[in-house]
């Protein structure tokens, strides 16, 4: 089976969807998305969001992490999962980062400093342009770095965030540095679902001066990493749980375990609180935020991967070591009936969030198919919710963000204006809909 992919160089998620692709074989198609090729993808696609795989028989999918489950599904060899539960868990972990967390960065210093502004800009419409360029250009990357800037509070942008990002980006390149010197790929010597979703995000972060200057600096091997994640091939297996643990145990207990996992943390359970802000703290700084409920979604839905994975004793002692376990099991909750703590912590949030989070979702979504059907099965169709754990669906500022494979800003912003939006905006300045 042959596929289209839709997608443009300025998306995180187009560039980790044709990565993965070319690891795995498979044939396709690559489509920039430009003036040339917009109405096609209008015609293809029901959402305004980049990346869009189109099968053979026209059905388009826009979701890269449920893609590239049902791709592994169909085509286990080379694998990007490892066998091994501990490390396919904690494979999933730096996914959800990834996407949840460096598309923030990236969006982060992409369009709150002039300097990188004008030159992502510059790019994007010189990349959709391909036609007729805008008779003014400057006042088309003037309306582009607009359009985006009014993206940030969609995107927890807007306040003391972006501090914290960069604080947490800063420590990860010198702790994902210091791994890649001794390994080929986060978790040996082939690549994964993790390493396909943050050399995604990090190959936009070397487009953009001052992220770019970090990597440079701090990065070396990150940086060769990236290169070679643009096409990467497997030299081997999957390394041993041991083997990784000395160089993998800081990135979990120095970053993440510091700045996403309380973040992702506090973000689901003001979720399902119904809060209207909270308060965590990043490091060791305060900050205040409106809760996201597309990331609640797909941060619960890890969560539940850790309940079923807590049999792995590997696994719990890596997450106890590290002193992450706390913010992936949900915290014990009481029974207000009987004043005593419920059995069955996750089993509760699934009740709660059913009747709260994904109910308001689900009337919001559109229907969309499932991400199955890229694998040319039956076109059954679901309620998809905005944003939630594929991303694919986000708007144009989800795209220069990463999946859209982006899913917060998908949800808690109009991801159906990317229609409407002027081509420079729409086309250029963000289609990453990505998972």
């Amino acid at each position: 089976m042959s596929y289209r992919l839709f997608g443009a160089e300025t998306s995180a998620y187009s560039t980790k969807m044709r990565s993965y692709l070319k690891y795995k074989s498979v044939p396709f198609d690559w489509v920039p998305r430009t003036q040339e090729t917009e109405d096609e993808l209008k015609r293809v696609s029901r959402f305004a969001t980049l990346p869009v795989l189109v099968t053979a028989s026209g059905f388009a999918v826009h979701d890269t992490t449920p893609l590239i489950e049902a791709l592994e599904a169909d085509s286990p060899e080379p694998s990007a999962t490892p066998a091994d539960p501990a490390l396919g868990f904690l494979a999933c972990v730096l996914e959800e980062y990834a996407d949840a967390w460096l598309a923030k960065t990236v969006f982060h210093y992409r369009w709150t400093r002039k300097k990188d502004q004008r030159l992502a800009a510059q790019r994007t419409i010189e990349d959709y342009y391909t036609v007729s360029p805008p008779a003014d250009r400057k006042a088309a990357e003037d309306l582009a770095i607009e359009t985006m800037g009014a993206q940030l509070k969609t995107m927890q942008l807007d306040g003391e965030l972006g501090d914290a990002l960069e604080k947490s980006f800063k420590r990860f390149v010198k702790l994902l540095d210091e791994h890649l010197k001794k390994h080929l790929f986060i978790f040996g010597e082939r690549p994964s679902i993790a390493d396909f979703a943050i050399a995604g995000q990090l190959i936009q972060m070397m487009k953009d001066p001052t992220p770019a200057k970090i990597i440079e600096k701090d990065g070396q091997f990150v940086a060769k990493w990236c290169e070679f994640m643009t096409a990467p091939t497997a030299s081997g297996p999957f390394a041993a749980f041991e083997d990784l643990k000395d160089t993998l145990s800081p990135i979990f207990a120095d970053d993440l375990g510091l700045f996403f996992l309380p973040w992702a943390a506090e973000n689901l359970e003001n979720s399902l609180a119904g809060a209207e802000t909270f308060t965590v703290t990043l490091g060791k700084d305060a900050v205040a935020l409106a809760p996201l409920r597309s990331a609640a979604r797909s941060f619960r839905e890890l969560r539940r991967k850790f309940v079923a994975g807590q049999t792995v004793e590997a696994l719990k002692a890596f997450t106890d070591a590290t002193e992450t376990t706390v913010f992936l099991l949900r915290p014990q909750r009481v029974d207000t009936r009987s004043a005593a703590p419920a059995e069955d912590a996750d089993a509760a949030e699934a009740s709660e969030s059913e009747a709260g989070a994904e109910a308001e979702a689900e009337a919001e979504a559109p229907e969309s198919a499932d991400a199955g059907e890229a694998r040319g099965g039956p076109r059954k169709r679901r309620r998809r919710r905005r944003g939630g754990r594929g991303r694919g669906e986000t708007t144009a500022a989800e795209s220069e963000a990463g999946e859209g494979d982006t899913a917060e800003a998908a949800d808690d912003a109009s991801g159906d204006g990317a229609d409407d939006a002027p081509a420079a905006e729409a086309g250029a300045a963000g289609d990453d809909a990505e998972d």
